[in-house]
């Protein structure tokens, strides 16, 4: 799966609701949706945008094509929150009843949704739709979020997921630069990820680094999971920032300055580079975020207590949100021990 399409709109009146559902629609397109899949994903971003209009300050409406046959939509506000999110999710019993009743119509048109409120802070509801999307968690959870330069349609950023055998690889890459040659080179790169996820994570990023040096280059880290050993691999290049967070302790995972692609010579003059291997264990409970950085460091899970109870794309919803720089593509992604396998 890799995830390259999306959509960042501000939902502050009505008149921007319209866009919010073009938008869904667009991403179902291409997600390969049939035609009442398109339908739900519509329905859904008209509900989702006219709450954060009626109901929140600073609302923001993101979509993206979360792999084929998967749409996801999430409404993300800095407030004012919803005392009890776990009622309003469940039988729209709250305050404002109006509220209450359309999250309870998503929550049940959607192939998955969650929601993470706090008074005061604002709240993440999250929907996903499409046939991929209600596939069941495996031993480790995923979820993430990407949106694009705030003046460009094309995404410079994008991550993906492979599982092989026990092994779960995660990519994430951030072309140089924003647009159209940005989101080049950041297809370059996945397109390696697709086709040697088995590769071990400096040995794909060397064959990354080669196959980008015909484009403007990139920033890319590869993370790799073994269920079997419970051992963490991550390798990186330039700005794309990797955090393991484990009961009492927080270790980042250092990338090597540089650009993917950049120095190289073409065809038989191209070198590929060594890159360092970081290893970490992978023992319960475990979280690892990557972002590129259109996100930037300050931020902590710890000021989202109860995140972890729910999906791991509202924890990548809050970060970005939180830490959004603005001025940038931008990628959070999250991977977490399962505790449906006993792993959390």
């Amino acid at each position: 799966m890799t995830v390259t399409e999306a959509w960042d709109l501000t939902v502050a009146d009505e008149g921007q609701v319209h866009g919010a559902t073009a938008a869904a629609s667009a991403a179902a397109l291409a997600a390969g949706l049939d035609p009442g899949e398109v339908a739900t994903c519509e329905r859904l971003a008209t509900e989702l945008a006219t709450n954060l209009v009626r109901h929140a300050v600073g609302g923001r409406l993101l979509v993206s094509v979360a792999g084929k046959g998967a749409v996801q939509i999430v409404a993300v506000d800095r407030g004012p929150g919803i005392d009890d999110a776990a009622v309003s999710r469940i039988d729209g019993r709250t305050t404002g009843t109006s509220l209450g009743a359309g999250l309870d119509a998503c929550r049940r048109e959607a192939a998955q949704f969650d929601l993470y409120s706090r008074p005061g802070q604002g709240t993440v509801v999250l929907a996903r739709v499409g046939p991929a999307a209600a596939e069941p968690a495996g031993p480790v959870e995923f979820g993430g979020i990407i949106t694009p330069h705030p003046d460009e349609s094309a995404v410079g950023d994008g991550f993906g997921l492979a599982w092989e055998g026990e092994r779960m690889t995660i990519g994430v890459v951030d072309g140089l630069g924003h647009g159209v040659e940005a989101a080049e080179a950041r297809q370059a790169a996945l397109e390696r990820f697709e086709q040697r996820p088995a590769r071990d994570s400096a040995g794909l990023l060397r064959e990354i680094d080669v196959d980008l040096r015909v484009t403007r280059g990139a920033a890319a880290a590869v993370a790799q999971i073994d269920g079997r050993s419970r051992q963490l691999t991550f390798a990186g290049m330039g700005n794309v920032t990797g955090r393991l967070f484990r009961p009492g302790n927080a270790q980042t995972l250092v990338s090597r300055p540089g650009i993917l692609g950049a120095g190289h010579g073409i065809g038989a003059a191209a070198r590929p580079r060594l890159h360092r291997l970081v290893a970490a264990d992978w023992l319960a409970p475990a979280v690892l975020v990557m972002h590129t950085d259109g996100v930037t460091n300050r931020w902590d899970p710890a000021d989202h207590p109860g995140a972890d109870n729910h999906h791991p794309a509202i924890l990548a919803a809050l970060i970005w949100r939180d830490a959004l720089r603005g001025n940038d593509d931008a990628t959070v992604v999250v991977a977490r021990t399962s505790p449906e396998n006993g792993l959390r």
